[in-house]
């Protein structure tokens, strides 16, 4: 049976962090159980974007330090890296790395940042949905790979945790891509999971310290869960993080996709939740995103002319859509680049969405340096998502 430790953890300092992962590996049998020293370790963070730590858009680098720190000293060779949103270069790279903390935290634990741009094809032939895909090299070349995910709301996925996170092991431009091959959210979910399926991560560690909640996984406010999860099942692993949200699990699309291929609790296996549970009267559900068109209109979109229609009037009326709010948009064009389904164009230096292309993605959030994206919601959307 695949445990899911969750040790409370009240601030983000090294030693102290240090101290309950230490305590929660011991309870999964030690580091060695799962890794021989000298093993090669791909620590596969979540770095999005290029933001700072205290925004909770990114894994927080105290928690990068202490774990790489503690493989490390067992042995192994940490290598820290992700492929985030946009260009995959190594100049963005860098920025990214000095932003986000992690370039001092690979310096203090004696872990390197990954530099290695070459992608691989990597062939599935048990996928559902990905049998072949590009991958980033320096994971393929990697003994085992560690999901090191930050505990987030997403605008496209309700919640993003440790099976999202290895998202980030295909390269830049090419994950946009696969937003738009798999615009419906059942395949791209199933796609997610194929992913995470070829990378079979040893471990799955969540950062839960600081979160965020509301119009994530950039753009949310910050929000304080004062948690560490750790598993060697990344399915049961975001079972458990969404009751610490608050968040019913059946509502997030990834976790109902992986609960139907049988990969997690109703599954093969019962989930072995061990250490702190969420105080539910203290600490409040997670605000978040509607991420659901009205189940009643999804039945007429079979239908010729009439589902035309019923299509039309969603995607105008109903759908969550992205708006731009011009006084904080600076024309950097970072959301035209990367929208996978050419809906965006820039006019008077300003994004403008064309709705009928729009998949609803919203990799242009994601991916806005000023949180000058937001994510509407009409009202007549939220009488049905009280």
């Amino acid at each position: 049976m695949n445990s899911v430790i969750s040790m409370k953890c009240s601030h983000y300092d090294v030693s102290l962090v240090r101290e309950r992962l230490e305590e929660a590996l011991q309870q999964l049998g030690g580091i060695e159980k799962f890794m021989k020293p000298g093993s090669k370790v791909f620590l596969k963070v979540n770095l999005l974007t290029g933001k700072k730590p205290e925004e909770a858009v990114t894994t927080h680098p105290v928690v990068v330090e202490a774990l790489a720190g503690l493989l490390v000293e067992a042995g192994m060779q940490v290598i820290i890296g992700d492929s985030p949103a946009g260009p995959f270069l190594p100049g963005r790279m860098k920025q990214i790395y000095g932003l986000t903390g992690m370039k001092s935290a690979a310096e203090k634990a004696g872990a390197i940042l990954n530099e290695n741009m070459n992608v691989v094809k990597a062939v599935h032939p048990e996928a559902l949905r990905l049998k072949e895909f590009e991958y980033l090299e320096a994971v393929q070349q990697a003994d085992h790979v560690i999901s090191l995910c930050k505990m987030k709301t997403h605008s496209m996925t309700l919640m993003t945790g440790a099976v999202k996170n290895l998202f980030g092991t295909m390269p830049g431009l090419t994950k946009a891509a696969l937003h738009f091959r798999f615009s419906n959210i059942e395949d791209f979910s199933h796609a997610m999971i194929d992913i995470c399926e070829y990378t079979k991560p040893v471990l799955s560690v969540m950062d839960g310290i600081e979160a965020m909640e509301g119009a994530g996984p950039s753009a949310g406010d910050v929000i304080r869960r004062n948690v560490l999860l750790v598993s060697p099942d990344p399915y049961q692993l975001d079972v458990i993080a969404c009751r610490w949200m608050g968040i019913d699990p059946d509502q997030v699309p990834l976790v109902r996709v992986a609960a139907g291929r049988q990969l997690f609790i109703g599954g093969k296996e019962p989930i072995d939740w061990q250490g702190a549970e969420p105080d539910v009267e203290r600490d409040r559900p997670f605000k978040t995103p509607l991420i659901h068109e009205p189940d009643f209109l999804k039945r007429y979109h079979s239908f010729p002319l009439l589902g035309n229609v019923a299509e039309t009037f969603s995607n105008r009326y109903l759908r969550p859509q992205p708006r731009v709010l011009e006084a904080s948009c600076v024309g950097c064009r970072e959301c035209y680049v990367i929208c996978p389904a050419d809906a965006i164009d820039m006019k008077q230096e300003r994004p403008s969405f064309d709705l009928q292309k729009c998949i609803r993605c919203f990799c242009c959030q994601e991916i806005c340096p000023e949180k000058a994206i937001v994510i509407h919601q009409s009202a007549f959307l939220k009488l049905f998502h009280p």
